[in-house]
């Protein structure tokens, strides 16, 4: 009974979600990227805009007022004050464009902070949310585009998820799962030094989409690689569509497969079903009958990512 009423709470209050907010955005701090871990106590490192620059760290010497701030404390508000205290100024969360959760989430139940972040601290529910095992490091690369390091994993994750091979949740999803008593599969970073260029970092040093892992009963849980995550987004119908790779009379072929529909859709997870969906090209183009058989085999291999 309590999921149900949480969830007609946070629903009716979508509803309004559009409305302007009258605050006074002069004498705050917007919080762009928000990351919160917990290892005993909460913290939040935040990369916010404050105009003139005071407090925190530099991220772009070219951007003085974009600076990241690290906050402690026994709860989540707390550690949001210190924040403030640190910046001082008031922090504003209602723009806040992505929230990453850490690994101590695994041990710790993060709905209390996700009530704080919702209810106390007025974060939209529209607001992504995405994990990784150190959440802070996301906020401490320096993008070379966007102009904050919230813009890039925010595109990383849409563009991702429009080609159906990540998911993007957002802070209302969590909680429509969570009153539905099923878990929330959001997108997982990891560190990788394969972005030379993406990043101020000499290293190469860069994040990158590795999968997704579920956050269940308000622990991060079981983590899925990217094949694991496509074939769970197919089964679950969290989309109807991915892109596909494979190699045609030894040429790398690329294509979507659309429509994507189960035999049973009852019964998505038994030993036994099939699949079919229609296939195009990049260009719209409609694939010829023999390329058409190959790439109906890798969205099969796709569908089979989990063995269950």
């Amino acid at each position: 009974m309590r999921r149900i009423l949480l969830c007609a709470a946070v629903l009716a209050a979508a509803l309004f979600s559009g409305c302007a907010d009258p605050t006074d955005l002069g004498n705050r701090a917007i919080i762009q990227a928000c990351a919160v871990d917990y290892d005993g106590e909460y913290r939040v490192s935040a990369l916010l805009f404050s105009s003139g620059g005071s407090g925190g760290n530099t991220i772009d010497a070219s951007q003085e007022n974009v600076i990241k701030v690290v906050g402690t404390g026994k709860t989540l508000a707390a550690a949001i004050d210190d924040i403030s205290v640190i910046d001082g100024k008031k922090i504003y969360m209602s723009e806040t464009k992505l929230l990453v959760l850490g690994g101590g989430f695994s041990e710790e139940t993060v709905y209390g902070a996700l009530n704080t972040l919702y209810y106390d601290l007025k974060c939209s529910l529209n607001m992504p949310v995405c994990c990784a095992e150190n959440a802070e490091f996301l906020t401490d690369l320096q993008f070379t585009e966007g102009i904050t390091s919230a813009e890039k994993p925010l595109s990383m994750i849409e563009n991702a998820y429009e080609l159906g091979v990540s998911p993007k949740t957002t802070l209302l999803d969590i909680f429509a799962d969570y009153a539905a008593e099923r878990p929330s599969l959001i997108p997982m970073f990891s560190e990788t030094e394969n972005g030379r260029g993406m990043t101020s970092s000499e290293d190469g040093k860069t994040a990158a989409l590795s999968g997704a892992r579920y956050l269940d009963n308000g622990k991060l849980t079981r983590s899925f690689d990217e094949r694991q995550t496509i074939s769970l987004l197919l089964k679950s119908g969290r989309t109807d569509h991915v892109f596909l790779n494979y190699f045609f009379r030894d040429e790398e072929k690329t294509c979507e497969a659309y429509s994507i529909k189960f035999s049973d859709e009852n019964d998505i997870y038994a030993r036994s079903w099939s699949v079919s969906a229609k296939f195009r090209n990049r260009t719209g183009g409609k694939l010829p009958d023999d390329e058409r058989e190959i790439a109906l085999r890798e969205l099969i291999r796709a569908v089979r990512g989990v063995d269950y």
